[in-house]
């Protein structure tokens, strides 16, 4: 799914049926622990993974109604694909919607703090504050899916300006998930795709500060290839939005037609990746 995702392909993979992704601890997991709920790979996530599927089909769908527009083909075809299109679409906006972590018994996300989980009592020696950071990171991966799923719905999908409230509020959320699960040390194997969506379309110091300390941190526990070109790829993504945010406001608010319309951008890293010569796959 997340290469396809990566390609902008529909997923080789069927859909997994609900209830069949069930979470694998990690070995020599006490019976006890919390962690025997959870997996470390899918930080948690295996209840998002049939979303995230759909996901991954919407954009071939996309691009079959846009060449469907394109060509003239008969109305009705046109009606049927738009129709398809836009209740899958609305159908995973709602399910990202009402997704949450399934959290081990006696744990809770902190409200005033949604990148912190609350566990009541619990081992004070170090296994079990080993536990506790672990379980930090996990949740903080699944969350950063979710958020970053959002980002490519309405970045990638309905084509919103990277400076859209909704863009910018789940790049952020996101990023902060990344830099919590590599704070904690955790399981970081899955984290570069949620971390590069939302990257790409960072805008503010923060959320910059929070992508190079994220992808640093990845870098250092894992040194991959594919970590350090996605990471220059982020970077040639901000100098050319910020380029065409710079020559917007000098052209004026008065032509904002000589810059496209609203989605002009979308998916600049493919762009990117293009002019490097370099390809980067996320799962």
């Amino acid at each position: 799914m997340i290469a396809a995702l990566s390609f902008g392909t529909a997923p080789l993979s069927t859909a997994p049926a609900a209830g069949c992704l069930l979470p694998f601890p990690p070995l020599g997991a006490p019976a006890a622990s919390p962690l025997r709920n959870v997996d470390t790979l899918l930080g948690m996530a295996t209840t998002l993974w049939p979303i995230i599927h759909r996901l991954s089909n919407l954009s071939p769908l996309k691009k079959e109604l846009d060449k469907a527009v394109q060509s003239n083909t008969m109305a009705s075809k046109v009606a049927v694909l738009r129709t398809e299109f836009e209740t899958t679409a609305e159908a995973i906006q709602v399910a990202l919607e009402q997704w949450k972590p399934c959290l081990p018994p006696n744990c809770s996300l902190d409200d005033k703090d949604c990148t912190k989980v609350v566990a009541e009592g619990g081992d004070d020696d170090d296994d079990g504050a080993l536990e506790k950071a672990r379980i930090h990171s996990i949740v903080n991966n699944a969350l950063a899916y979710r958020h970053s799923a959002f980002v490519y719905l309405y970045r990638t999908i309905y084509g919103h300006d990277r400076a859209h409230p909704l863009v910018q509020s789940h790049a952020h959320l996101s990023l902060r998930h990344c830099a919590a699960t590599v704070a904690h040390a955790g399981p970081m194997g899955a984290l570069l795709w949620p971390l590069f969506v939302a990257a790409c379309e960072a805008v503010a110091a923060e959320d910059r500060e929070l992508t190079r300390k994220a992808f640093a941190a990845i870098d250092k526990r894992q040194g991959m290839m594919n970590i350090e070109r996605s990471w220059d790829v982020v970077r040639e993504v901000w100098r050319r939005a910020d380029q065409t945010a710079a020559d917007a406001d000098a052209v004026g608010s008065a032509f904002p037609s000589c810059l496209g319309g609203a989605g002009k951008g979308a998916d600049l890293w493919r762009t990117v990746t293009q002019d490097m010569g370099i390809s980067v796959v996320f799962g």
